[in-house]
Formats: structure tokens, sequence, C-alpha cells
């Protein structure tokens, strides 16, 4: 990436200095597409030539596909009379973009320069040549037509001498029209009525043999046109869409229409019979897509998706030039494009250039963190107490400071002093975003690591490992999947060091410490799998005492209460999750002794559960709790039939087969699904409804309180009674 992607350190520019303020903030920003096209009209009114030229090149080497700067940077240097400089420009964008209004401009431009004087039949030759040119690449557009007009209009306005010229001319024109009417444009009705007019004009005895020869093609492109009106409302933007707003409601209205547009082509509705004109047809609607809507990665996959599926060999190198030049140049931070293009590397046998993908992608992630970080630390030092005279800083900072007990942001000391609610949500908004960014680059990490080992061997997995853990957010999926790596390379050792070794830093994380018992119990290590609960059960009692310890205190503003409450929920259910699966582990396979000594602990740390969930989770068939459904009529959320687990393996785990959902992996990351669907379920509670309706919810029975399915699936007078006799709603 050039250097004018890297922000640079410099004093603001004065605001009167508009040109000035706008070249510093594309520095800072150079995807910023609004603010590139605001500088280039300033510009080109202060006629500065060798200012609009140097900020033409910077802008179109990042947005080459943009047909209408293209357009803009031509017609400049067209009004200075600089023909030499508009044919250099001819040649350097006719290959990279597909733009109707370009190809236009580029055939009016060889019509001024050929002289039809004394050039005769040879001029006119150069000209037909241009605008045949000019239909290959664009006349397939539903734009098109005003191209095929002007080339219609073009030959229309020859005036032959001979006979046999005024016949050529003639063939031309029908040549063209034919070409031209089997094409879905926006104006085809009338252009249809203009062909039919010329022909009855022409010759009345021939027309009706010439215009139904092409009627049936002719109306199977006017469905198409009226097909692609209904599927896109009329409403799809073909112009550049400046916006990267994964929210922004106008971009997704846009990417569906154009999903559509895809689909009409791939339906192929136009009845093409060869194969490679259907094929050509589609790639161009791809590459249309990427250049309305070029900040938003799905298209850009697809896009190389469909390339490869059409010939996975022959445009490998296309399918990788696109994401490098294209798709990645525009979004450096996509995971997605990133992933995409260092397998096509790795299958190119071209790692280096892989690896190269990783690491560009983890910098332009880790830059966007450091801003973040920054963020929080300003906002650190604004919300904390200020030193009053006589106090020491010291006591100060010991009262303030939140004590990191596992490295990833679980708190041990609470925090003791007020903030504003505006300070509040602004903290939470930016360690949401910060933890965003920090799985992203751990997730970044763990797929270079993992590729490394593919390619490279053991040796090069440890070296990212060792690189990946000095990033301060490092999520514990890191040291998950490089003891996995070690396990699978016959190193059990190491990996249970890898394991140990990330207990010191995620200590009441209950992600990895459940990864971690998954692992003890796939190798059978008993002693350890002992320690890892009882250590787990201190530090997890220490972080739930110190929470409610906060949540205690009385001027704690509310979405901080409710962040506290969560990770106290939180905390809770992974102590419990930890017990019930080592509990099940010891009844199958140590002894009763045992199970019962933990369960008797479990009970002690909730006695408010009902001691029939911990007794009979150890007796399940399969997945399902068969005592709680069929012998005490109670409703159990993981008891799952077959059609269901079916329904969720294709929702949820449609990338393993059978043979690896048994592996010890799989294990690892159901566990780690089903923590977040519960960390979801309890955020969306907490979000978007109180405590009463949470309590009347939680008190609903399942359908069969109603009565069978034969006879009723729902009885208001019983949902009367229930509700009646539910005396825990809080009022």
């Amino acid at each position: 990436m050039s250097s004018m992607f890297i922000p640079q350190q410099k004093a603001k520019k004065l605001s009167l200095d508009k040109l000035g303020q706008l070249e510093e903030d594309l520095e800072t920003n150079p995807l910023d597409y609004s603010k590139w096209q605001r500088l280039i009209d300033q510009l080109i009114i202060k006629d500065n030539q060798e200012q609009v030229r140097n900020t033409f090149d910077k802008y179109l080497k990042i947005f080459r596909f943009d047909g209408a700067s293209w357009c803009k940077y031509i017609k400049y240097e067209l009004n200075r009379g600089e023909k030499e400089k508009v044919e250099t420009l001819f040649q350097e964008c006719l290959d990279l973009t597909d733009n109707v209004e370009l190809y236009r401009v580029y055939v009016d431009y060889v019509r001024s320069v050929t002289d039809f004087v004394t050039g005769g039949e040879k001029a006119r030759a150069t000209v037909i040549q241009a605008f045949e040119f000019a239909i290959n690449k664009v006349g397939m557009d539903i734009l098109s037509d005003t191209l095929w007009q002007d080339y219609i209009g073009f030959l229309k306005s020859w005036s032959p001498t001979a006979n046999w010229e005024q016949q050529q001319k003639v063939d031309l024109i029908r040549k063209a029209y034919k070409k031209f009417l089997i094409i879905p444009t926006e104006n085809i009705e009338t252009s249809w009525s203009q062909y039919t007019k010329w022909e009855n004009e022409l010759n009345p005895a021939t027309a009706s043999k010439f215009v139904s020869e092409k009627s049936a093609e002719f109306m199977l492109a006017r469905s198409w046109i009226t097909e692609f009106n209904r599927i896109t409302d009329k409403k799809l933007k073909r112009s550049l869409n400046p916006l990267n707003n994964k929210e922004d409601e106008d971009v997704e209205r846009q990417l569906q229409y154009w999903l559509r547009w895809l689909e009409l082509e791939k339906q192929n509705k136009l009845e093409l019979k060869d194969d490679s004109l259907n094929d050509k047809r589609i790639q161009y609607v791809y590459k249309q897509a990427t250049y309305a809507l070029p900040f938003v990665p799905e298209i850009w996959f697809q896009y190389v998706k469909y390339l490869l599926f059409q010939n996975e060999e022959g445009n490998l190198q296309e399918s990788i030039s696109t994401l490098r030049d294209g798709g990645l140049l525009l979004n450096p931070k996509s995971l997605l494009l990133s992933f995409q293009l260092a397998e096509l590397y790795e299958r190119d046998n071209s790692f280096d250039n892989a690896k190269d993908v990783f690491n560009k992608l983890i910098d332009s992630l880790n830059k966007e963190y450091n801003v973040i970080a920054s963020q929080l630390n300003e906002l650190h030092e604004k919300i904390k107490p200020k030193r009053q005279d006589g106090e020491d800083e010291d006591d100060i900072e010991d009262d303030s400071k939140d004590v990191d007990m596992n490295g990833n942001g679980s708190k041990i000391k609470p925090q003791t002093y007020r903030i504003s609610l505006a300070d509040s949500k602004k903290l939470i908004s930016l360690e949401k975003e910060q933890k965003r960014l920090a799985d992203a680059i751990t997730l970044a990490y763990v797929k270079l690591m993992t590729a490394c080992k593919r390619a490279e061997g053991i040796k090069e997995a440890r070296n990212v490992f060792k690189q990946a853990r000095k990033f301060e957010k490092i999520g514990y999926q890191l040291f998950v999947e490089n003891a996995l790596i070690e396990h699978y390379a016959d190193k059990k050792a190491t990996a249970l060091k890898i394991f140990d070794l990330g207990k010191k830093s995620f200590q009441t994380n209950g992600k990895f410490l459940l990864d971690y018992l998954d692992y003890l119990i796939m190798i059978n290590d008993v002693d350890t799998m002992r320690t890892l609960i009882q250590s787990s059960d201190a530090n997890f009692a220490k972080e739930i005492g110190a929470l409610q310890e906060e949540l205690a205190l009385t001027d704690i503003d509310p979405l901080t209460r409710q962040k506290k409450e969560r990770d106290l929920r939180a905390s809770q259910r992974y102590l419990k999750l930890l017990f019930q699966k080592y509990i099940s582990f010891a009844s199958s396979f140590l002894s009763l002794d045992i199970t019962h000594s933990f369960a008797k602990k479990c009970e002690q740390l909730f006695p408010d559960d009902d001691p029939v969930d911990l007794f009979t989770d150890r007796y399940k068939l399969d997945n399902v709790n068969i005592i709680k459904k069929d012998e005490l009529g109670r409703g159990d959320t993981l008891d799952i039939d077959d059609e269901d687990l079916a329904r969720l393996k294709r929702r949820k785990l449609s990338n393993f087969n059978e043979e690896e959902s048994k592996s010890a992996v799989k294990s690892i990351q159901d566990s780690a699904n089903m923590i977040e669907e519960e960390e979801v379920k309890a955020s969306e509670e907490d979000q978007l409804v109180g405590p009463s309706i949470v309590a009347l919810m939680k008190g609903l029975p399942n359908a069969s309180y109603f009565g069978l399915p034969s006879e009723s699936v729902f009885k208001s007078d019983k949902l009367v009674t229930l509700f009646a006799n539910l005396s825990n709603i809080p009022l």
C-alpha cells in the first residue's frame, strides 16, 4: 500500500483553507470518495493543471473503475486542447472499466480527429471500427441504447455516391439494428418502432420479412427489461455509492437489487444458446456491481466465486488481481476478502503472498484498534476522580483502577466512582468496538497460524503464536487453536503447556475454561481436570464477589449497572457449566463418590437451582433429557428431536461433516457456540424488555400446558389462571 494510506501527523490546517483541509483528510482516509470529488471539482475551478492532474492520478489509482471520473479527467484535458494527454488517458482507462458514457466519449474523440474530407472510406472505416470496439465492450448494457443510437445515426448520416455503397450502408444499418434490438435496453420499444419504420420506408415489400426474423428475440428482450424493472423497483443505482456503513439501509437495498439482477442473468431469460454469451453478460453485471458498491465485500467475494466456478484454473490469476487490485484495495479491513485472497495465493503456491495478505489485514485492524484504544484512554482520564488537596494520588488510583485478572477484560476490583450517563454510553460503545476489533485481530492471527502450519510446518506456526501474544487483547481462541495444532502434531505435552499458559491469562474466561476442560476430557487427564475445576471455583468466587460489591453501590449509572449484572450472570453461568460438564464426565467414567462430592459443591454454590436439573443432566440420552421431558412433563431447551437437530446442523454447523462433528475440535466449538447463544439471549433480554416481562416469559409453560394439539394449542382461560397465580413477577 502506498505511503498516502499512512496517516500523517500534521498540524490541522485552518478551516478556511478548504483545499488544504480536504487534502489532509484524504491523507488520513484516502477511501473517502465524496471528499475526493469535492477536491477535484474545486481544483478544476482553480484550473491549476498540474495540481488537477496529480489529484486525478492519485484518485484513479484507488478508484480505477470510476468511469465517470475518467470522463471528467478526459474532458478537462480536451477543453485545454491536450490531445496527446487524452490519448494516453484512453489507453489507460479503456481496459480498466466498462462504462457506456466513457466509450461514447472515446468514439466522439475518434470522430473529432478523423478527417472525413480527405479520408473517405478509410476515415469512415476508422470510426466504424471505434464504434464496434465500444459496442463489443459495453453494448450489452441496459444503458447502451444511446451508444447504439449514436452508431446507427452515424451510419444513416453517410451519403453514398455509388449504388454498391448505398447497399453497403443499408446492410450496415440493418446489421446494427439486428444486434441492438435483441439486447434489453431502457428504451427498447422506441428503438424497435424506429427500426420497423426504417424498414418500411426503405422497402415495404421486404419489411415484414426482416422484422419478423427478429420479432421473437425482441419480445424476449422486452419481457426481460420488464422483469428487470419489476425486481429492482426502477431504483437500482449505477453510480458509485460512497457509503460503507454496514447499517446503511440504502446500501443494503442496492445490494439486494444487484443480487436480483445477477440472478436474472443466471436464469438466462434471454434464452441465449451460446453459453459464453450468457457468461459474458453475468461477468459484466458483476463488474458493474463492484463499480456501484465498491465498499461491499460480498459483491467482490461473489464475483470471484463465480469466476472460479466457471474456470477454476483459467480464472485463478484474474480472481487474484480482482481481489488484490480492487476488493482489498478498497476494503483493507475485510476479513472475508483477505481470507479469500490468501487461499487463492496458497493454491497458486505463492504462500509468501498469502502471508503478506494476513499481515496487511492485521496492520489495518491494528491501526483502527489503536485509535479506539486511544479514545478509551482519553475517556478514562476524563472520568478518573481528580485528586483533592491533601489526598494521596495513589489512594485515588487504588479506588478507581480496575484490576484485570484474566488479561481480557474481566474486572476483579470494582470501580467505586460515579460517571455521567453520557460518558457511560460512550464508554460502553468504545469497549464494544474495541472488543470487535480485538476479535477480528485474534481471528486473523489464528488463521495465519493455521495456514502457516499447513504450508510451512509447526515451527512457523509457533512463530506466529509468539508474535500474536504481543497483542494486548489477544483472544483465548489463539491458545486453544495453538494447543490443538500441537496436539495433532503429536506434541500432547506441549499442548497441555499451551492450555496452562492460557489459563494464567484467562482465569475467569468461561469459554476458554470450557474448551480446556473439553481437551482434558478428550485426553483423559483426570488430575488436571480436578485442579482446573477447583482453581476456577476459587477465581470465579473472587470475581463474583467483586461484581456483587459493585452492584451494591447505589450511585452506578443504569448502563453500567446493566453491564455488571450481565457480567455477574455470565460468571455464574460459566461456573455452573464447568461443574455440570465435569460432574457428567465423573458419573460416566470416574466414580459416584467423586460425582456426589462435586454435585454437593455445585448445589452449595447455586442453592436456588432445582436439584432435579443437576441430577438429570447426567442421565440424558444423547442430548435429550427424557426424564424431564417424559416423566416430569417439563420442557428442556436442550431437548432436540432428530428433525430439529438436522435443521440446527444445516443452519449453524454446515461447515462440518459427520466425522468432524465427533472430533475434539468440534466438541470445543460446540461449547463455544452454546455459550455465545446464551450470551446473546441474555443481552437481548437486558436491552429490549424489562425485568417484569422477563420474569413473566420465564414463567410461561410449554404448549402442552394448554392441552393436546388435537384439543387446542391455546386456551385463554388457562392462560388467565396461570397469570393470576404467578407470584414472582416484580412490579
